[in-house]
């Protein structure tokens, strides 16, 4: 297994921008990313790592009235974002290959860059990710390629550390397209579907998030 350390700037990355401009650091994992009437979406999830709360609230605000921003969940120290990029928009998600994995989330650094952490099979792979990559980003840099032979994987949903009723209410909801845009259901479409009241369906919905957000997300 190969392991990588990418440094990445886009300047018109929503998140790392206002980390610049906020000054904190924001950690990161990529949610869905789709096409919906000719245009890209990007979803991800995000953690503010020790930021107070004046700061918190003026950079959601700032993410809030961004008119790319087509909707913003926020939860603790926690939010889930969803980004228009429009028909010829860019964004790391659209170039990333399905035989990587990231080995631990993003860190949106205040120094006004990326770092990715990810792993794949092959050198190969990563290289062309990279080449693929590099004529995207206004900065692309490989900090380190190196073989590993036993890699710590970050996955975004450890389900043992879900309960089963977290679990039964987070796959209905990816199921029924609770994350889609525009969403295919609501918490009571939820509710209904797993024999809970709207306010438990919720409930249990935030809670999965949370821990799958707090999936060492200290870096």
């Amino acid at each position: 297994m190969f392991l990588a350390k990418l440094k990445l700037y886009h300047n018109d990355c929503p998140i790392v921008n206002r980390c610049v401009k906020f000054r904190t650091d924001v950690v990161s994992y990529p949610g869905h990313h789709y096409t919906n009437g000719g245009k890209e979406y990007v979803t991800t999830f995000c953690k503010f790592r020790d930021a107070e709360e004046e700061t918190r609230k003026k950079y959601l605000k700032d993410l809030k009235a961004d008119p790319q921003c087509t909707r913003l969940d926020v939860w603790g120290t926690n939010f889930l974002y969803e980004y228009d990029l429009g028909k010829e928009g860019e964004h790391v998600m659209l170039y990333y290959k399905y035989s990587m994995t990231f080995v631990e989330p993003t860190l949106n650094s205040q120094d006004g860059h990326e770092y990715w952490s990810v792993a794949a099979t092959d050198k190969e792979t990563i290289h062309d990710f990279f080449s693929q990559l590099k004529a995207h980003m206004d900065t692309a840099k490989i900090v380190y390629v190196r073989e590993e032979n036993d890699v710590d994987f970050a996955f975004p949903l450890v389900t043992q550390k879900l309960s089963k009723t977290q679990k039964k209410v987070l796959k209905l909801a990816l199921e029924k397209g609770y994350y889609n845009f525009p969403r295919k259901c609501d918490l009571k479409d939820i509710a209904r579907a797993s024999g809970t009241s709207i306010a438990t369906a919720q409930e249990h919905l935030r809670r999965a998030e949370a821990k799958i957000l707090n999936q060492r997300l200290v870096i």
